[in-house]
């Protein structure tokens, strides 16, 4: 899929750009390149005016899908196979056609990831995405008939007052939306932001999911955490959350108002393209950052514990090396924040090393066993196997 899509975008860059069939492709990456970058200053400087209309330029939706598409998609994908699989958020049984909606879609790398991620847990059924967004040009320039099975339906539209028919959907998804939908500018607490998904309640079918992916600035992270967290306080009023947290919880990253806060930092493969860009933008691309917050109809059942794990566990922060010890911060299913500290003395740098990268931030784990308390509350010195379970 990675090589189709590539081959779509190079396409549709090399109409837009008006470069002959003779030239090659790596021509039309270099012509490309300072479109990539006009549109990586629109995406994290003060945005005008023109930001919304961005994809009605040719060279810039271009530009945005062979650089920015692959990277959405993949944060999108983590985000569907964790639905799919640890927290089993599937649709109803049957051989009806799963149905997906995507708000804000733009040229929908959320609703095609979570499409394909469907097709792949179940190929006997076909997906229906409905891909909504105020671009016409976006919607337009959609890669629908590379995704076999996906029947894609685009609609034009004003996202704010987006007409869902009731308990249509078995996934409603905003990739990098919300903030556009409902600007966290003048929204700090998230009332605004609460309000609008609460109205998307009613599109879900009984087993649907609401998911939303955000950038994973401090604002937009934080903004999106703390609408998860009310959600959390009043589960089943209309929703509950089911991700990425493991309970009902407040986030305590929130709550201590420090300089860390609660998003995912997931390692992934760049395409051949995206990296012949990068080679003079020096963009970090080697992962993708994202913040997250799933809401469903019914309620996350957690999985029991391996034995001789007292729980489980999602990791908040990386896995730190130093000499002694491997370290990483943990949230628990009942909102307690822990620092984990693995002895590491005697071990090769290699192993440590090998050890700390299979880990990554907002894993599921289970400490499988002795938890021993190092002087102060919820400060561990761990012995045994860290057990990944999702």
């Amino acid at each position: 899929m990675t090589e189709r899509l590539e081959k779509y975008w190079l396409e549709k860059a090399r109409t837009a750009l008006g470069v002959p069939a003779t030239e090659s492709d790596e021509s039309v990456l270099e012509k490309i390149r300072p479109r990539v970058a006009e549109l990586s200053d629109l995406f994290t400087t003060e945005r005008p005016e023109r930001f919304r209309d961005y994809m009605s330029d040719p060279r810039l939706l271009a530009a945005y899908g062979l650089f920015f598409f692959p990277q959405s998609f993949a944060r999108a994908s983590f985000a569907a196979r964790r639905l799919l699989g640890f927290c089993a958020r599937v649709p109803a049984p049957g051989d009806a056609p799963i149905r997906v909606l995507d708000l804000g879609s733009g040229a929908a790398p959320t609703g095609l990831a979570f499409a394909a991620a469907l097709r792949e847990r179940f190929p006997e059924r076909a997906v229906e995405l409905v891909a909504a967004d105020r671009s016409r040009a976006a919607l337009d320039a959609i890669p629908a008939s590379l995704f076999d099975g996906v029947r894609v339906r685009a609609e034009a539209a004003d996202l704010k007052n987006f007409p869902c028919p009731r308990g249509a959907f078995d996934f409603v998804t905003l990739g990098w939306s919300l903030n556009e939908i409902v600007p966290a500018d003048d929204d700090f607490s998230g009332e605004k932001a609460l309000a609008y998904l609460k109205r998307l309640a009613a599109a879900l079918a009984p087993t649907g999911t609401l998911v939303v992916l955000e950038p994973a600035l401090k604002t937009t992270t934080e903004r999106l955490q703390r609408v998860g967290d009310r959600f959390a306080a009043t589960p089943g009023q209309p929703l509950f959350r089911v991700a990425p947290e493991l309970g009902d919880h407040a986030d305590p990253l929130l709550a201590e108002g420090g300089e860390t806060w609660n998003h995912e930092v997931r390692r992934w493969t760049p395409p051949p393209a995206l990296e012949f860009i990068n080679r003079r933008l020096f963009r970090e691309i080697q992962v993708v950052k994202f913040s997250w917050c799933a809401l469903g109809a019914a309620p996350l059942l957690l999985p029991e514990p391996p034995a001789g794990a007292p729980f489980l566990l999602r990791l908040v922060s990386p896995m730190e090396i130093t000499k002694p010890a491997l370290r990483f911060v943990g949230v628990t299913p009942d909102g307690r924040k822990i620092r984990v500290e693995i002895p590491a003395r005697g071990l090769p740098k290699s192993e440590r090393k090998r050890f700390a990268e299979s880990w990554e931030r907002g894993d599921v784990a289970a400490p499988a066993g002795t938890l021993s308390e190092l002087g102060e509350p919820g400060h561990f010195r761990f012995s045994g196997t860290l057990i990944k379970i999702a």
